[in-house]
């Protein structure tokens, strides 16, 4: 079992690969436009909380862009985004529904533990030792992963399963936190190895900067941010791939087989 999972595992970073290397400067793209708009954008102070609000309600959406741009892709077919748009216009109100609950829960996860981020920074503030600190970041970071988890299973699938499966919200959610518990082994060891090789990416680019730091700090400094942005924009970039392969593999393709059965009957 194990090792059919690690097998599995290894053929869908594999296979992300593979699609990042048909497009990489699209690839990259999509993955920018990703990072800039649900990870820049919120974090940008005096950003109208409305406009978050918003962007957050979007996501179910954009991800069923940049999924179905791979699903193109794997296909070797051209992507058409105007066409894609019309396409899912009939379940918007769906997927805004889906960026709703996401958003309630999230509200409901920074709630649960915003009584420990004070008590952190507070210690912080308080110029606390290391160690003291370390003993309450560490639960923390066990408690967030925890409660995000079931966040993370509900969505990975649910936002292509509404739109090219024609799911309702909560029958998509319950099926992609099905599908996620049954491909667990499989999407856990796939997020650790690329995981583990993005970690290793890091620290041979440390080195190699703090080498070029001892020559010039100057334009080590400049090394040093571009190559973590395009590292980051890598990352992003499969992951998003990552998603789509295990969607083909965990719905798309079991869906395709039970249609030609039903045409065959």
């Amino acid at each position: 079992m194990f090792k059919d999972s690690m097998k599995e595992g290894l053929l869908w970073i594999k296979d992300s690969v593979a699609l990042f290397r048909k497009k990489p400067a699209m690839c990259m793209l999509v993955a920018l436009s990703y990072v800039f708009l649900f990870i820049v954008t919120p974090a940008i102070q005096g950003m109208p909380t409305l406009l978050k609000l918003m962007i957050m309600l979007a996501w179910p959406a954009y991800m069923v862009l940049v999924i179905t741009f791979f699903l193109e892709l794997d296909k070797s077919q051209p992507f058409k985004l105007e066409t894609l748009i019309k396409y899912i216009q009939p379940y918007i109100a769906k997927l805004v529904l889906l960026g709703a609950i996401c958003l309630l829960y999230g509200v409901l996860v920074s709630g649960f533990t915003s009584g420990d981020l004070n008590t952190l920074n507070a210690m912080i503030k308080a110029g606390d030792q290391n160690e003291a600190i370390a003993t309450k970041v560490l639960p923390l970071m066990l408690k967030i992963l925890l409660l995000l988890a079931p966040l993370l299973m509900a969505t990975w699938f649910a936002p292509m399963l509404i739109v090219h499966h024609n799911f309702s919200v909560f029958r998509a959610i319950k099926s992609s936190i099905a599908g996620s518990l049954y491909s667990a082994l499989s999407l856990g060891f796939a997020w650790l190895f690329l995981t583990l090789a993005f970690s290793v990416a890091m620290m041979l680019i440390g080195v190699v900067v703090g080498i070029v730091a001892a020559i010039s700090q100057p334009f080590a400094l400049v090394l040093a941010s571009l190559t973590l942005l395009n590292c980051f924009l890598v990352a992003t970039a499969m992951m998003l791939a990552f998603q789509y392969v295990s969607y083909r593999d965990v719905f798309a393709k079991k869906f395709a087989n039970v249609a030609k059965i039903d045409t065959t009957a």
